[in-house]
């Protein structure tokens, strides 16, 4: 059975797992080998794989839908053979078929070398994958900051070029490497494609050459401390074999594309796959340090280079222009401004910028004719987060004077970009601009005081995930040599074994200055358990609680011991600053703490927004943009989110928060203010968390309203029907609510969000 696709590779290709590569060699050997699939049966194994069905459109805007199809997926001479089909309807529609199968809950593997022996398809807009996703997405967040790791991406219509990524953090960010072939392609012969995973570092091969190597990445939620290194990429991955067509990178298929299935120029064929492993690996790493961000200034204090080779021209979106610069006076010509703001762009890259300092930066502008430009100060390697901006400035004919002053919140950054973005805002007057200046004009506090988390809580890593040991923020006093760690398993609780005779107040766990509000009502809880009966005794401002920590029940599937949940209220009248402690020896025992919280007991929290996103988080899928700001309007703060494309999907932008609680049994009524100034649809539930099983259901039921120019009221009323939930999700989606797509820029305000529980009448 091998013989046939034997005789497709070159010998030269052939190579194993201990060849020696260029870089740094394989770690691995044969002896390594924990698991393959030489797909050598008549049908593809389901002890290993699953089959996903995904529609058009799913993700990056592609073409295709997946199914479980054995003309688009089947086992051929050995080989697996993923193929993309094209159909064309009697109607005239073109409708696009592929496979893509998952070892997803059969076959997850934490660090190793895997490894396939493939070969691509060839032709525009076809992109084969070999790529490895968390098996708990949910457990560091949604897509980006759960971690992919792609090891074989090639484009269809670039088959001598590989590249391997991997995808984290938020904002989204990227490391990639490339590897050009020098004879030959990918797609017409075999070739071996791996990637080495351990903690600390993840190297990609390509027949036995180590062409990238990485130890740079983070997790982390805007708001929220870093998780603790090496995640995201310290949990179980599995492995993903596909074909796309079309989608926002590859571009899309035209009439040089080739779909006959009697042809191999739409079918990728995979020789094998095989994992190997060491018995062990040391997660006790650390994060690799930064060289400190240096900018360079001329005499006068200018971060701004004056060389014309500093600046770039580009064009997006249509756009045709042209500048004409000596480097310190720039003159932009406009011929078609195209279809987007930044069609046509100004740029000076590779500015850096350090935390914790303030900036200003300014320019002197005119145009020919009255017109707007839009500038800013970006970080392209975090998805163009502004640091500064974006501003829309009225130019005239007269030179004007523009001066800003900025904080630089973010970690320092030395490769951010000065945009003017002159494209389609209804002109193509000339631009002129000069004395561009950017200078550090001093530093700014960013001990801002212990205000609440995003997701309300003012404890900060209440889960034991943050910091050096996951320690981060915590004060701990342990008077007895307890051991004190967190648990590598999935549950990552806080540990401490105390040795005999040790009582309460030997170990002690704090953090200090939570600021709270006056006339407002809190709840502190947390989850605890213990390999014998004990007690907790818990301080917060001169309140002191001591509970009863039974011996745990042992959960009979995970054998791990069961936390009860302990929790009070906590009414303070005026604004105050609390301390927090928790007193957690015990005489020869072994106590796990886990979701500590000091959190605003309502269902909705900071539903004015008086405290900025605090308890909110927008998230944007990649097929859609938009971003949100905290504006001020007559003293109200508001909620504004800028739209640029809703993606295909209503859920595709959400402003949501997390960790609700509803009651069975209860009534509550839902509130908010919104408004859009262009016309549409909105959504909006209070739903269950689904990110584990896929099961989002909306208790509150699924709520559609329509938002126009003026700032109207809206409000529901449901009774909670399911069981006690505390996890409850309320979302507001502005996605392509009720299947209409916008990519009309446009921005929808939200103000004055409520949820109340409410008393049923009585009926007679």
């Amino acid at each position: 059975m091998k013989m046939a696709k034997i005789a497709l590779a070159s010998a030269a290709l052939l190579v194993s797992a201990t060849a020696f590569a260029q870089g740094k060699p394989s770690a691995y050997t044969d002896a390594d080998l924990v698991w393959k699939d030489d797909f050598d049966g008549k049908k593809l194994n389901m002890k290993d794989w699953n089959f996903e069905f995904h529609e058009p459109g799913w993700v990056n805007a592609e073409l295709q839908s997946y199914d479980d199809s054995k003309k688009n997926t089947y086992i051929k001479d050995g080989c697996l053979v993923i193929q993309a089909l094209k159909e064309e309807k009697k109607d005239g529609t073109i409708h696009y078929t592929s496979g893509r199968i998952n070892t997803q809950g059969k076959r997850t593997f934490t660090y190793g070398r895997f490894e396939a022996k493939l070969r691509v398809p060839k032709g525009k807009g076809f992109l084969p994958a070999f790529w490895m996703m968390p098996d708990d997405e949910s457990y560091y967040g949604q897509w980006p900051k759960c971690g992919e790791i792609d090891i074989m991406e090639v484009l269809g219509d670039d088959t001598s070029k590989l590249h391997g990524t991997i995808h984290f953090g938020e904002p989204h960010s990227m490391v990639q490497g490339t590897k050009r072939l020098e004879k030959g392609n990918f797609a017409d012969e075999f070739h071996v494609f791996a990637v080495e995973w351990e903690p600390g570092e993840i190297r990609w091969y390509c027949d036995g050459v180590n062409y990238k190597t990485t130890n740079e990445w983070f997790t982390k939620r805007p708001g929220f401390g870093e998780q603790t290194y090496p995640a995201p990429f310290d949990q179980p991955f599995y492995i993903i074999l596909n074909v796309a067509v079309g989608g926002s990178w590859v571009g899309y298929p035209d009439e040089t594309t080739n779909f006959d299935p009697a042809k191999d120029d739409a079918k990728m064929y995979v020789d094998y796959v095989k994992v190997y492993q060491k018995k062990a690996y040391n997660e006790d790493v650390e994060k690799p340090s930064k060289s400190p961000v240096v900018a360079k200034t001329d005499s006068s204090g200018n971060m701004v280079s004056q060389q014309k080779s500093a600046w770039e021209f580009l064009t997006a979106g249509g756009g045709v222009g042209s500048v004409d610069t000596d480097g310190s006076t720039h003159t932009i010509k406009t011929t078609n401004a195209g279809s987007l703001e930044y069609s046509i762009q100004y740029v000076q890259a590779k500015v850096p910028l350090n935390q914790g300092y303030r900036y200003r930066y300014s320019f002197d502008a005119s145009a020919d004719a009255d017109r707007t430009i839009i500038t800013g100060i970006s970080a392209p390697n975090y998805s163009y987060e502004r640091r500064f901006g974006d501003e829309k400035i009225k130019l005239t004919t007269k030179k004007q004077h523009f001066s800003f002053e900025f904080n630089m919140i973010a970690d320092s950054d030395p490769e951010c970009r000065i945009e003017y973005n002159c494209g389609a805002q209804g002109s193509t007057a000339t631009v002129h601009i000069s004395n561009v200046r950017l200078e550090k004009i001093g530093e700014f506090d960013l001990s801002f005081g212990k205000t609440c988390l995003p997701d309300g809580n003012y404890i900060e890593n209440g889960q034991f995930q943050e910091g050096k040991g996951r320690l981060g923020s915590w004060i701990i006093e342990n008077k007895v040599n307890a051991d004190i760690s967190v648990t590598k398993d999935r549950a990552r609780m806080l540990k401490i074994v105390s040795p005999k005779k040790a009582k309460m107040d030997d170990v002690i766990i704090a953090q200090k200055g939570l600021k709270l509000e006056g006339g407002k009502n809190y709840v502190v809880k947390f989850d605890a358990c213990s390999t014998k009966t004990t007690f907790i005794t818990v301080h917060y401002a001169d309140i002191t609680q001591k509970t009863r920590v039974m011996a745990g029940r042992i959960d009979p599937k995970t054998k791990a011991l069961i936390p009860g949940h302990f929790e009070w209220v906590y009414a303070p009248k005026t604004d105050t600053e609390i301390d927090f402690s928790m007193e957690v020896g015990c005489d020869g025992g072994t106590i796990y703490v886990d979701n500590v919280y000091v959190k605003e007991n309502c269902v909705v929290i900071n539903g004015e927004f008086d405290t900025g996103m605090s308890g909110w988080e927008l998230y944007a899928h990649q097929n859609a943009s938009a971003k949100c700001e905290i504006v001020e309007n007559n003293g109200n703060k508001q909620a504004q989110v800028k739209i640029d494309n809703t993606g295909n999907l209503d859920w595709m932008i959400q402003l949501k928060q997390n960790g609700c609680l509803l009651e069975k049994g209860k009534m509550y009524k839902i509130t908010l203010k919104a408004k859009s100034d262009l016309e549409r649809m909105v959504m909006l539930a209070l739903q269950r968390d689904g990110s584990k099983d896929d099961n989002w259901f909306p208790y509150s039921n699924t709520l559609k309203f329509k938002a126009g120019s003026e700032m109207k009221e809206y409000s529901w009323q449901f009774t909670m029907g399911m069981e006690t939930d505390p996890n409850v999700i309320f979302t507001i989606s502005m996605g392509a609510v009720s299947d209409k797509i916008i990519t009309q820029p446009h921005t929808v305000t939200i103000d004055s969000i409520v949820v109340e529980e409410i008393q049923k009448k009585e009926t007679r």
